[in-house]
């Protein structure tokens, strides 16, 4: 039974992985403006070095092959536009989806019955950025990282660049919050501060007042009158990010604060 069950467990992550995969090549064959279909892409199997379609999505969905890999053997003769960068349209979401409030983590140019969930803990992995986190109410992109998963990015961050010239790895994600389970989520700020006595004290008291929990905090001399101050604090979502933001900056003590976003 427990063999069974392996399997079984095995073969639903195949399948989420290849149906994330199907899409993210059907949205690069778009993008180069290429036609594709099933049996065209059945010639490639050998060149892929694959037995099944099934094989070849569920690589590309789990970052073992580039959708370019995929276009390059149905199109030898295709040539990949240099830095492509991901696909925006400036209506507000990412590759032609809508921003919204309530966002769930959906695969990209799928629709509400076809759309697979991309959960952290399920069987797709997803974290966050190391560098910052993202929270509830910030638009967000996923990066799928080959062996690893999904990684979660505030579009804003900084960290983003360094994929600029792999679009295939760009995925629309949305949030999908459980509103009868509370959940605080990773973010980083930054505080400069006048370097008095109990100003450490003060800033904690702020954030606790506030309903923050702080997982870390570094400082460092600045000067001889000013101190940096970096925490990592849990949120429950960018409101409220927002609100312990505009406690600090209230403070006589605190010089500047600013969110860190990678």
């Amino acid at each position: 039974a427990r063999a069974d069950i392996r399997r079984a467990t095995r073969a639903a992550v195949k399948a989420q992985y290849s149906g994330l995969g199907r899409r993210i090549v059907e949205r690069a064959f778009s993008r180069a403006e290429k036609h594709w279909d099933d049996d065209r892409l059945k010639t490639a199997l050998p060149r892929l070095a694959r037995a099944t379609l099934d094989d070849i999505f569920a690589s590309v969905g789990r970052g073992e092959m580039t959708s370019t890999d995929v276009l390059k053997a149905v199109y030898p003769d295709f040539k990949e536009e240099a830095n492509a960068g991901p696909d925006t349209d400036g209506r507000g979401g990412w590759f032609g989806l809508e921003s919204a409030e309530n966002l769930k983590f959906k695969v990209p140019e799928s629709d509400q019955r076809n759309a697979i969930p991309i959960r952290g803990g399920g069987d797709l992995p997803v974290q966050f950025a190391p560098e910052g986190g993202a929270v509830p109410g910030d638009r967000i992109v996923g990066i799928l990282n080959p062996g690893e998963g999904i990684t979660i990015y505030p579009i804003q961050s900084s960290a983003l660049a360094q994929y600029d010239d792999q679009p295939e790895r760009w995925l629309d994600v949305r949030w999908d919050i459980d509103e009868n389970k509370s959940a605080r989520f990773p973010a980083r700020i930054r505080l400069d501060v006048i370097n008095e006595p109990g100003v450490l004290g003060e800033v904690a008291r702020v954030i606790g007042d506030s309903d923050g929990n702080i997982d870390n905090m570094i400082m460092s001399g600045k000067s001889r009158d000013f101190k940096e101050m970096i925490f990592d604090v849990e949120v429950w979502n960018l409101k409220h990010l927002s609100r312990i933001v505009a406690d600090l900056r209230a403070k006589p003590n605190v010089s500047s604060v600013e969110r860190i976003t990678g």
